[in-house]
């Protein structure tokens, strides 16, 4: 039997993701990774800071996936759509990795790219530094917040998705009116169309105002 690969710190993060991969962002343990790799939980110390460190890794390899060129005569608008639609579906694509970087960004490689990505194409449409920032805020915020929410029915097809929408529009419209007025004049246009849909109209809506 051959001698078994040395500890590293590509080693451990393939490990992690297979982890992940199968079992959840929150089964991410030193415990069950030394377990996997074979080596007690403190060596995995010796190349990350903490589990913490770990998980950026891990998180910022799934951002990989994002698409951040800037296609032949894109505009600014066009190139910044693109981009936060192929964020959002990579997130509903991989939602336990998702989990590793919903709550702050990694400040790694690939999160570094599309942070870049998307404040190189505000910059590029003539607006002043601070709207730059603020927009670049809220399209992250939009893009990783809409995929979160929808992560849960994502991964259900169509048809199912469909029936749960028309489930929670058939509550909404058998609200008392006399209390929930608003809530019952529209009701039968909430969740209307595909979660996609929904994500890209708002999109379109901030992106123009």
């Amino acid at each position: 039997m051959g001698r078994p690969a040395a500890l590293s710190r590509e080693l451990i993060v393939e490990a992690a993701i297979r982890l992940v991969d199968e079992l959840g962002a929150t089964a991410l343990s030193a415990r069950r990774l030394g377990e996997a790799l074979g080596c007690d939980a403190s060596a995995l110390y010796r190349h990350f800071a903490n589990m913490g460190d770990l998980e950026r890794e891990v998180g910022d390899r799934f951002l990989g996936l994002v698409d951040t060129r800037r296609h032949r005569n894109d505009d600014w608008r066009a190139t910044t759509r693109r981009i936060c639609a192929d964020l959002r579906r990579v997130q509903l694509q991989h939602p336990r990795f998702a989990a590793l970087v919903s709550a702050a960004p990694t400040r790694l490689a690939h999160e570094l790219r599309i942070t870049e990505a998307l404040l190189r194409e505000l910059s590029a449409s003539g607006l002043p530094a601070t709207a730059v920032a603020a927009g670049y805020h809220a399209l992250i915020e939009l893009t990783v917040g809409s995929a979160a929410i929808d992560a849960a029915l994502a991964a259900e097809q169509p048809a199912v998705r469909q029936r749960h929408y028309r489930d929670w529009r058939a509550h909404y419209v058998g609200l008392d009116a006399a209390l929930n007025p608003a809530t019952v004049a529209v009701a039968g246009e909430l969740y209307a169309g595909t979660a996609d849909d929904r994500f890209e109209f708002a999109l379109d809506l901030l992106l123009d105002g």
